[in-house]
C-alpha cells in the first residue's frame, strides 16, 4: 500500500517531487525497454475492449433510461473503486493537482453526456464521425500548448482512424443520406463531446504521474452518479431494472466503468495524450465486429474496409515503438 501511494506522491514529504518522488528522476535514464513503451498500447487497447462491451449493455438496454442507467451503473463503479480505494489505503484529499483532478474529472463526465445526448438524438453514424474525432482536437491541442509534434505515424493514424470511422458508422453527411436530417446545431453536441473528451487526455497525461488513476475514476464515478441524478429529475422517470439478466448486465457494465477508466488513467502515465486518443478509435471496429459476430448485422465491404484502416493506423503505432526502442528511428 505504501508502495502504491509513494509511487503517486501521496505522502507528505514527496507530494512536490516529480513523478515518483524520487526527487532525482533528472538524474535517471528514462526506461526505453518495448515491454515498457508498449504498455500504454495494451493499457489503450484494454479500454477499447471495456468499451465496446459496455456500448453493447447500453445498446442491449437501450430501452432504459439514460439517467438511470448512469445512476445505476455509476454507483456499482463506485463501490467497486471504494473497494480499491480502502485495500490500497489511497487518500481522496490528500493528494497533488487538485484543480486539474476537477478539470479532467469534469471535462470526462461533460463529454460522457455529450456523447450519450448524440447518440439518442441523432443518426449514429453522424454522432459516431463526430465523437470519434477527439483525437484530431487532441492533436492540435498538445501541439498549441504543450509543444507536442506531429509525426508521420500520428498524422497517417490519425487520418486513417477517422477514414475507418466514417466507413464503418457512413455518416449522412458524407454519403448524403437525406432521410434523416436534424437541425445542423444538434452537431454541435457531438463536437462538444470530442472537444471535452481531447482535452480530458491532455490533462490527464499532466496529472499521471502524480495522481493514482483509482482516485480521478473514483471522482468521476462520484460526479457520473450526479449527473445521472439530474438527467433523471429533467426526464422524471426513475424506474428500477427487472430481476433477472438486466440487474446482472448493469453490475458488468460497473465493472467495464471501473476496469476501463483506470486503464485509461494509467496508460496516460505512458503513452501521450494525442497516440492514446487515437487508440480509442479501435472501440469503432470493435464494436463492428461484435455486431456482426453477436448482433447478426451483415458486414458490409466499407465497414470491413473501415475496420481495416483503424487496425492500420494502430499497428503503425505499434511498428514505430518497435523501431523506436530497437534502431532508434522515430517515426
Amino acid at each position: 500500500s505504501s508502495g502504491i501511494n509513494a509511487e503517486y506522491g501521496h505522502t507528505s514529504d514527496i507530494t512536490d517531487k516529480i513523478d515518483h518522488g524520487t526527487g532525482n528522476e533528472s538524474n535517471v535514464a528514462p526506461d526505453r525497454s518495448l515491454l515498457t513503451r508498449s504498455k500504454g498500447i495494451v493499457l489503450m487497447m484494454s479500454v477499447s475492449v471495456v468499451a465496446t462491451v459496455q456500448g453493447s449493455i447500453a445498446f442491449y438496454l437501450s430501452t432504459f433510461p439514460t439517467g438511470m442507467f448512469l445512476i445505476i451503473s455509476g454507483i456499482y463503479t463506485f463501490l467497486f473503486l471504494s473497494v480499491l480505494l480502502s485495500y490500497h489505503n489511497l487518500t481522496l484529499w490528500n493528494f497533488s493537482m487538485k484543480k486539474w483532478v476537477a478539470s479532467r474529472v469534469a471535462l470526462a463526465v461533460l463529454a460522457a453526456v455529450c456523447k450519450t445526448w448524440s447518440f439518442q438524438n441523432l443518426p449514429i453514424g453522424d454522432a459516431s464521425a463526430l465523437v470519434f474525432t477527439a483525437p484530431l482536437f487532441t492533436s492540435v491541442i498538445a501541439r498549441i500548448f504543450i509543444g507536442r509534434k506531429f509525426t508521420i505515424v500520428t498524422v497517417f493514424a490519425l487520418l486513417s482512424g477517422i477514414a475507418g470511422v466514417c466507413l464503418i458508422t457512413k455518416p449522412s453527411f458524407i454519403f448524403k443520406d437525406n432521410t434523416s436530417e436534424v437541425p445542423g446545431y444538434y452537431k454541435l453536441v457531438p463536437l462538444l463531446a470530442a472537444l471535452s473528451l481531447g482535452t480530458s487526455f491532455i490533462f490527464q497525461e499532466k496529472i499521471s504521474s502524480k495522481v493514482s488513476p483509482v482516485t480521478v475514476s473514483f471522482y468521476t464515478a462520484v460526479l457520473q452518479v450526479a449527473t445521472g441524478i439530474g438527467w433523471s429529475v429533467y426526464e422524471g422517470v426513475y424506474p428500477l431494472p427487472e430481476c433477472g439478466l438486466a440487474r446482472y448486465l448493469l453490475v458488468v457494465c460497473g465493472l467495464c466503468y471501473t476496469a476501463g477508466r483506470i486503464c485509461l488513467n494509467r496508460a496516460l502515465k505512458y503513452e501521450s495524450a494525442p497516440t492514446a486518443s487515437i487508440l480509442r478509435n479501435l472501440d469503432t471496429a470493435f464494436a463492428f465486429i461484435v455486431q456482426v459476430a453477436i448482433f447478426d448485422k451483415p458486414a458490409e465491404t466499407l465497414s470491413v474496409l473501415g475496420a481495416v484502416l483503424i487496425m492500420m493506423g494502430t499497428v503503425s503505432i505499434a511498428l514505430s515503438k518497435i523501431f523506436d526502442v530497437t534502431f532508434g528511428i522515430e517515426f
